[in-house]
């Protein structure tokens, strides 16, 4: 069978944090033939306007490696929920 056009190699755990404080959450991602798109869901619903950075980097002419980071300023009792990366290269999705 042929590998894999996606893998996790870094995705979130569990966070824990009070509120007013700052929280970033960063995952990481193998792609290939092409750079994985990438995104955030909470509780199983788009984060649309998402505040997140993303970078693909190429390591060779037909693998990537994608970042994604979520950042939440100053973590309010409405951020409460469970987070997940979700990407999507090759055909395929995680």
């Amino acid at each position: 069978p042929a590998p894999p056009a996606l893998r996790f190699l870094e995705d979130p755990s569990n966070v824990t944090s009070s509120p007013g404080r700052a929280v970033r959450l960063r995952c990481r991602v193998r792609g290939e033939p092409e750079p994985p798109e990438m995104g955030w869901w909470r509780d199983g619903r788009p984060l649309e306007l998402a505040d997140s950075d993303q970078a693909q980097v190429p390591l060779s002419d037909h693998v990537w490696l994608g970042t994604s980071q979520l950042s939440i300023p100053a973590v309010q009792l409405s951020d409460t929920g469970r987070y997940r990366c979700w990407a999507r290269a090759g055909g395929e999705q995680l």
